[in-house]
């Protein structure tokens, strides 16, 4: 697999990086979904504690996952097969953000985007104005998480360790329901390829 070019997600998750550093370290990050919609998905960005049951002693888990670049985290195989482009592949290390987005073929939208922190899990996210749904990834536990009000979008969080999580976001898919799915997809095939603790 090959790096993709550094930069900004572009004009319509551009906004992430600068809503990211500006929210505080108690009220969770902001991930904005788009310069012209007012809902926000939460992100993750600062260390605190908390914790993740079943991980297992021996594997540094969020420092393997702080060695991953999550544009190489998928093949272009299989991100073409999950329905989007490889070659529009973006990375992003703006601010708190360390992500890789893609789109479809030829089509502004939908976006989906692989984020990796390896400094907070899934317990520490600040989740108010959310529905929350845990599910399972794999073997690994998750949540589903979609705002309270109609959208688009959806984020699946997938827990691998008290200080490490992956999310895919999905944008602007036209229904929640298509997000959800398309993330859901996106993250039953980033699983397998994730750090996590042996035993």
């Amino acid at each position: 697999m090959r790096r993709r070019g550094v930069g900004v997600w572009g004009t319509a998750l551009g906004l992430v990086g600068l809503l990211s550093a500006c929210a505080s370290a108690e009220q969770g990050t902001a991930v904005a979904v788009g310069p012209t919609v007012g809902s926000s998905l939460p992100g993750s960005a600062d260390p605190s504690v908390g914790g993740s049951p079943g991980e297992q002693p021996g594997v540094d888990v969020a420092a393997e996952l702080s060695e991953m670049l999550p544009c190489e985290i998928l093949s272009d195989e299989e991100v073409t097969a999950l329905g989007f482009d490889p070659e529009s592949a973006t990375f992003d290390d703006v601010g708190l953000s360390y992500d890789c987005v893609y789109r479809l073929a030829h089509e502004a939208s939908p976006l989906m985007a692989i984020h990796l922190n390896w400094r907070r899990s899934v317990d520490q996210l600040n989740l108010t104005n959310y529905t929350v749904e845990e599910i399972d990834v794999g073997p690994l536990r998750a949540l589903r998480i979609i705002d309270k009000t109609p959208s688009e979008h959806c984020q699946i969080s997938v827990d691998l360790s008290e200080q490490a999580h992956v999310s895919v976001y999905v944008h602007y898919a036209g229904t929640v329901e298509h997000a959800c799915a398309l993330a859901e997809d996106t993250a039953a095939a980033v699983e397998p390829l994730l750090p996590r603790s042996s035993g």
